[in-house]
């Protein structure tokens, strides 16, 4: 007896059930995955947006503030004056989890700054924000 090329509907049937299988298992870990590369953008952008507050302060010789509101889960950078020069807010499922105690990081002048670290999390994942005296920041 000749058998044609191809598949049967029981061999079609299985490699369907463990595509779905298969599928199955990399949705569960999706979300996870989703959540840590949130966090790990948020923490650049709020590393960004600090180093350009500092270039600022460097630029137009004024002290400029980065400030933080944990409620509305945003930042916000300020000038001497109280122009507010930039607003970001941070993406659905990232907070901040840890914020300096002025609620604020300051750049002088001279491109000093205050030390501070900002903690930022999504789920059990957290990012650090480092800013040293020097106004150097980092992403930990």
């Amino acid at each position: 007896m000749l058998r044609s090329e191809g598949f049967t509907l029981l061999e079609l049937a299985v490699g369907l059930v463990m595509a779905a299988a298969v599928a199955g298992t990399a949705a569960l870990q999706l979300p996870p995955v989703v959540a840590s590369i949130r966090l790990a953008g948020a923490a650049h952008r709020l590393a960004a947006a600090m180093r350009q507050a500092r270039g600022r302060a460097l630029e137009r010789n004024v002290r400029v503030d980065v400030r933080f509101d944990a409620v509305t889960r945003a930042w916000d950078v300020v000038e001497a004056g109280g122009a507010t020069v930039d607003l970001q807010r941070l993406p659905a499922g990232v907070a901040f989890r840890g914020l300096p105690a002025s609620g604020r990081v300051r750049f002088g002048t001279t491109g000093s700054a205050d030390n501070a670290t900002v903690m930022l999390g999504a789920g059990a994942a957290v990012r650090r924000v480092v800013v040293n005296q020097r106004g150097r920041v980092r992403v930990l």
